[in-house]
């Protein structure tokens, strides 16, 4: 019985609390970079692999959390760059 008051439990506060913009400007970016990270991520982890972990000799954990960390970051910061030239061309909707 513990473990179906867990799931249920785990359900609701999932329901309350991620069901929610918190913050505007973090969903539009978190919200409008997922199919890109998607898409893109993997060339990111090859490129940090490649340029950064096999030059330097990181051992496995340390390189995990260095490639996941720099990948997030070049997604979103990539993702900031493209999409302010893609509203440069194509302006957004307005919200009249």
């Amino acid at each position: 019985t513990g473990t179906w008051a867990w799931v249920y439990m785990i359900t609701w506060v999932m329901h309350y609390a991620a069901n929610q913009k918190f913050n505007e400007t973090g969903y539009k970016l978190l919200a409008g970079s997922s199919l890109y990270a998607y898409l893109s991520h993997y060339f990111f982890i090859i490129i940090i692999s490649t340029f950064v972990i096999r030059p330097y000799k990181i051992e496995f954990l340390p390189a995990l959390v260095v490639n996941v960390l720099l990948t997030n970051a070049i997604i979103l910061l990539s993702y900031v760059i493209l999409n302010f030239f893609y509203e440069l061309v194509v302006p957004p909707k307005s919200a009249d």
